[in-house]
């Protein structure tokens, strides 16, 4: 036999050898403290740790997919398969289904224990949008950041980070989540659900949410916070200021709340806001003794 080829083969073998060894005392470590990952945070493990081949990283994905160790979710992401039962925290996987994920809408509220229902659909928020994807019945969703956010590099703004499972997830905090659901009621689950979450709120920084809400430059926005805060108990509305601050950049004529279904509601002059009779009247409460 070619003795090139031998040395090479005998190279290979020990290459490998010291591969597997390192694999054992490293990889399971970093494996520990991302339950979720992508494919790039693995990449700069590895170069972290001298090893500069991508067929190397690759190898070691594919040895520890085959090993049961793996879960690869969807194209440059992957999860840790937990003993126990193989459940994977999808808010994990939405954290980390684009480099620049931030858990949003009613999603955002259900990390925040404000949401009224559990939804099978979580939000994220991204600069460069990817398809929905689904795993374990629960389908993932991309928004793009709003334009005026992005035209003002200001898409940082009123965030917060949790820490789940030894991992830090990013989301919208309170304020911003309230406004970016009164702005995307699609995205809040119906106006019922949104009225019923945003009531378990017991405090709000109104000067957040009013920088929040301008920073939008939408002016029917503005009017639905507005008309939000209206209908919020007397101790909770805050200074009169705050809601004068607003009035100064609400509509010329009236809009309506529901952009996708202009008919009917009642109009409310101070907000110029034309609003469904199910926010007005609140159906969806229980009728009183007196009504049965």
């Amino acid at each position: 036999m070619n003795e090139k080829y031998l040395t090479t083969v005998v190279q290979s073998i020990k290459y490998l050898y010291t591969l597997d060894v390192w694999c054992q005392m490293h990889v399971t470590e970093f494996f520990e403290h991302h339950t979720v990952f992508r494919y790039e945070e693995f990449a700069s493990f590895m170069q972290s740790q001298g090893i500069d081949r991508p067929e190397s990283w690759r190898q070691l994905l594919n040895y520890h997919k085959k090993a049961g160790n793996l879960i690869h979710i969807k194209k440059l992401l992957y999860a840790v398969k937990q003993k126990k039962d193989g459940w994977v925290d999808p808010f994990l996987i939405a954290s980390k289904a684009t480099p620049d994920a931030i858990i949003s809408h009613h999603s955002a509220l259900e990390l925040h224990g404000l949401a009224y229902s559990t939804f099978t659909q979580i939000h994220y928020l991204t600069l460069r949008p990817i398809d929905s994807f689904i795993y374990e019945n629960q389908m993932f969703r991309s928004v793009k950041f709003p334009k005026e956010l992005i035209k003002i590099n200001s898409t940082e703004f009123g965030l917060e980070t949790f820490e789940r499972q030894d991992m830090l997830v990013k989301l919208t905090g309170i304020e911003r989540t309230v406004v970016d659901i009164l702005d995307r009621s699609d995205l809040g689950g119906g106006w019922e659900e949104i009225w019923r979450s945003l009531d378990n709120i017991t405090y709000l920084d109104l000067s957040k949410l009013i920088e929040y809400t301008l920073m939008l430059n939408n002016s029917t926005v503005v009017a639905k916070v507005g008309f939000f805060l209206d209908q919020r108990p007397v101790h909770f509305r805050g200074e009169s200021k705050y809601i004068d601050e607003l009035l100064q950049h609400i509509p010329k004529k009236p809009h309506y709340m529901n952009r996708s279904r202009r008919e009917g509601g009642k109009y409310i002059k101070k907000w110029e806001l034309i609003v469904p009779e199910e926010i007005i009247r609140k159906t969806w409460e229980e009728p009183s003794g007196e009504d049965i």
